[in-house]
């Protein structure tokens, strides 16, 4: 099991059903049409009913979008963030295509939290911006 696993998720819990749809299939068909180098994304489609901190009333919290293990530390190959990078641009056209936001961030798997670090609120992000953020060197 990675150590870490990047996440690629819609904001927010108000999807109605058609958003929901609408998103699923597009991040399908990125997955199953995308040349991946370093590994395969999974689509994630899950509404976290149980949770305790959701008052009456309230939207139950949501995770929609793609999961994607990343290379342990110390331990990637050359060139490994262009699959993040990938992402992040679908992301935008997600964006662009639903006039929804998206939230990249990583989940430490041994640990087991998860930390939102990268706001995709426009159809190009910011790539330089992702890099530094996660801490990924020049291509």
């Amino acid at each position: 099991m990675a150590q870490h696993t990047l996440y690629a998720y819609v904001e927010g819990s108000d999807l109605d059903d058609v958003v929901a749809d609408e998103i699923m299939d597009l991040t399908e068909a990125f997955v199953g049409e995308t040349a991946w180098r370093f590994g395969k994304p999974w689509l994630v489609n899950q509404r976290l009913d149980n949770d305790p901190n959701v008052r009456p009333g309230d939207l139950p919290a949501w995770e929609l979008g793609l999961n994607f293990d990343l290379p342990d530390p110390h331990n990637e190959p050359p060139g490994w963030f262009v699959d993040v990078e990938r992402i992040a641009v679908f992301c935008g056209e997600l964006h662009t295509a639903t006039g929804r936001d998206f939230v990249i961030g990583i989940g430490d798997n041994q640990r087991g939290y998860s930390e939102d670090l990268f706001y995709i609120r426009t159809a190009s992000p910011d790539l330089n911006k992702l890099r530094m953020i996660i801490g990924v060197g020049g291509s």
